[in-house]
């Protein structure tokens, strides 16, 4: 039987999506179902698995060691995701303008996001070292503290992991910034300018009004990626001094990996979709009506 125009045309689009949809059931779907399912299970001696219920959600929630780690990923998350996004507007606004080499500029800020994160995390650990990183250097000549154990003392340790993410992620932001700007009409600053705006009311009246469908989507992303880092703290710290820098993705491994306790790896991997999929939701549909887009 002949199939009409529209019925090869709908078969057409989906055949397209095909190998995408396919790609999301076997790397995002399934493997969702399936840590909700194990989420359920306790291993016992000898590689045997014994029904629990939610008991293993129970016995995470119940741990000091879960609620300081939920506890750290919140600093960690405040502590890059703003810093990052502020410097990378900032970044974006410099750069937009016609400067001598803002090419080599533009370029210099936005390299650290092509460098692996743990090859970039191995060269800040020789910037950190106590007896002779350059940090403790600087430090020294101007005047200051200058022997500290930036990674292996509390608070220093938390704030290292903070300054290589937000090192690493503000030349990204920058980037999508700047490609915000570029799509405001230049037309608007200057009937600005004819009517007496100065550069704080341009900025606030039409930057970034017209830039927050950008800053919607890079904050959303910047959050996303505060959850799911992990590879500075592998790197760097192993979660420490005493877990103050051990976050839920690093939680997760130690679980799955160190331990082989799937049953709690998995309920913390649920414990952490969850948080980011209430957390979009409500980002999204309750902070949605501040975005303006142009007409």
């Amino acid at each position: 039987m002949r199939l009409s125009r529209k019925w090869r045309t709908y078969l057409l689009g989906y055949l397209l999506i095909l190998p995408s949809f396919v790609f999301l059931i076997v790397f995002t779907y399934y493997p969702v179902v399936r840590s909700v399912w194990l989420s359920l299970f306790q291993k016992m001696a000898g590689g045997v698995t014994k029904f629990v219920g939610l008991a293993n959600y129970e016995y995470m929630f119940g741990s000091r060691l879960f609620r300081q780690v939920m506890q750290n990923n919140l600093v960690y998350s405040l502590g890059s995701v703003i810093p990052a996004i502020i410097l990378g507007l900032v970044f974006a606004i410099l750069l937009n303008k016609r400067l001598k080499l803002r090419g080599a500029f533009r370029f210099s800020i936005f390299y650290p996001t092509m460098i692996p994160i743990a090859a970039a995390s191995m060269v800040w650990i020789f910037l950190f070292s106590q007896s002779y990183g350059l940090l403790n250097k600087v430090l020294s000549l101007l005047g200051l503290s200058s022997n500290i154990d930036w990674l292996n003392t509390t608070p220093y340790a938390m704030l290292s992991i903070i300054l290589v993410s937000v090192w690493k992620f503000a030349g990204y932001y920058m980037l999508l910034f700047l490609s915000g700007l570029q799509s405001i009409d230049e037309s608007l600053y200057e009937a600005a300018v004819l009517e007496g705006a100065n550069a704080w009311q341009k900025f606030r009246k039409i930057t970034l009004p017209l830039l927050s469908p950008t800053t919607f989507f890079v904050t959303l992303m910047a959050i996303i990626n505060s959850f799911q880092s992990v590879d500075q703290v592998y790197v760097m710290t192993r979660g420490g001094p005493y877990n103050t820098t051990n976050v839920l993705l690093y939680y997760i491994y130690q679980n799955g990996f160190v331990y082989w306790d799937t049953g709690i790896a998995s309920s913390a991997s649920v414990v952490l979709f969850s948080i980011l999929l209430v957390f979009t939701f409500i980002y999204y549909f309750g902070l949605q009506h501040f975005v303006h887009y142009e007409r």
